[in-house]
């Protein structure tokens, strides 16, 4: 509906701008017979022609360009809302499962969290607020795998990945690197 208010109005535009030049160089008056056919005439009937086309190209021109910016536009701000919105998923789950493995419910706990792991998987990693709930529930993960003595590749995995990156997240570096020495710790790495 947009599209088509902006198509109208430049048309509308274009109509106006074309009465005007008929006003300033139509005929007012009757012009005497040997001046009506004189060489100004021709030049006159060929602007009038001449500035029509270019107001009509201007105005094709203008209603493309604004279909091109307004669907990229769009397809931009779709993409941020589905990026944020499978952030706030991802986050509640693994908020969700944090939350049972306060209540000392582990095997909910980890469901819920791997759940949360699989949606992260079609994050962009290279965005630091996904880096960093990745690293979150990473390190939930391994912290999981220790308690439950399960999943030992899978857990050395995770804390090598938060080990690496802890340094881009000052808040969490402790908290991470200490998922990282008890995995390593309840794991010893095998050569």
């Amino acid at each position: 509906m947009r599209a088509f208010t902006v198509a109208l109005s430049i048309v509308a535009i274009s109509v106006i701008g074309l009465f005007i030049g008929y006003l300033l160089w139509g005929p007012a008056w009757e012009v005497p017979q040997e001046l009506k056919y004189g060489k100004y005439e021709v030049l006159k009937d060929t602007l009038i022609i001449v500035l029509t086309a270019v107001m009509v190209v201007v105005a094709v021109v203008g209603f493309a360009v604004y279909q091109i910016v307004s669907q990229r536009l769009k397809d931009e701000t779709d993409r941020r809302i589905t990026e944020e919105s499978k952030r706030w998923i991802v986050w509640l789950a693994s908020l969700t499962g944090h939350k049972f493995w306060e209540m000392d419910k582990v095997d909910q706990a980890i469901k819920l969290t791997e759940e949360a792991y699989g949606y992260a998987q079609e994050l962009d990693e290279k965005e630091l607020k996904n880096q960093q709930l990745i690293g979150e529930i990473r390190n939930n993960l391994a912290s999981y795998y220790v308690e439950t003595r399960q999943k030992a590749d899978i857990a050395q995995g995770f804390a090598a990945y938060i080990h690496n990156i802890s340094h881009k997240f000052p808040k969490q570096r402790a908290d991470w690197e200490d998922t990282y020495r008890k995995v390593f710790e309840a794991f010893p790495e095998q050569k």
